[in-house]
């Protein structure tokens, strides 16, 4: 559960020795309380969610919030561009004061929200084709007190023609319309503008590359292999997160 790093919390009912005479039911109100307790072998774990705390602005960093900063998919609740990638994106974007980014495919909004808080005076649009993404990334929004993102609701490329010239474009997420979503980012992005892409599979890598090649665009490749550090009873071992390729196009 620590290593997890969630944005909810939970009670903890630990049920020991169920149907014994030594019999003991009882509800802990979260993990910290649980972490040095020892307990039956036999014991049944109940874990009832809290409602996600809005987290103490004033404490957070300027850069780099912690993935449990952000309100997720109840489903899927580590689908998120984790924290050291979005450092990773943030510095590829060569990001400056008032400017216009897209963030395609936002998901929850993490990426997009990072950029308005480095970039007060920028506007950025975050574009997510669920309604359920798009009810996190206004969730998060407030929860973190931004007020500089746009939440877009449609499918790109189609909606993208309805948005401002961009400076910067970050694609978290295609819908496998990658090839599409580029050939609009070419034509909407201002000059010296600069796109980044974060892909997790060999075939979107290809296609993007492809796309690159043809319609004449520089492009820098950084492969991201990252393991994070996690509790194992009273040891630690590293898991790793899964590799992504971070593709930075400019002209």
């Amino acid at each position: 559960m620590l290593a997890l790093d969630l944005p909810n919390s939970y009670q903890f009912w630990v049920c020991e020795n169920l149907g014994g005479s030594d019999e003991r039911v009882e509800c802990y109100p979260d993990i910290a309380a649980v972490t040095n307790r020892t307990f039956a072998p036999l014991n049944v774990v109940l874990l009832i969610r809290d409602e996600a705390k809005a987290p103490d602005v004033s404490a957070l960093p300027l850069l780099g919030l912690p993935d449990a900063s952000f309100v997720t998919f109840d489903d899927r609740p580590n689908l998120l561009t984790k924290r050291e990638v979005r450092l990773l994106v943030l510095g590829e974007l060569q990001l400056q004061p008032a400017q216009t980014v897209w963030d395609i495919g936002a998901g929850t909004g993490t990426v997009a929200i990072e950029i308005a808080r480095l970039c007060p005076n920028s506007t950025v649009y975050a574009i997510e084709k669920t309604a359920a993404g798009t009810g996190l990334i206004e969730q998060n929004c407030q929860r973190l007190q931004v007020r500089n993102v746009i939440s877009i609701y449609g499918e790109a490329p189609e909606i993208l023609y309805r948005l401002p010239a961009a400076d910067r474009i970050f694609i978290g997420g295609s819908g496998g319309k990658l090839r599409s979503i580029l050939s609009v980012c070419d034509r909407q992005l201002t000059k010296n503008g600069v796109i980044v892409l974060a892909l997790s599979t060999i075939e979107h890598l290809n296609i993007a590359l492809t796309w690159a090649e043809e319609w004449n665009w520089q492009y820098r490749l950084l492969q991201v292999n990252l393991a994070r550090s996690v509790p194992v009873a009273h040891l630690t071992r590293f898991a790793p997160l899964n590799p992504v390729t971070i593709l930075t196009l400019s002209k």
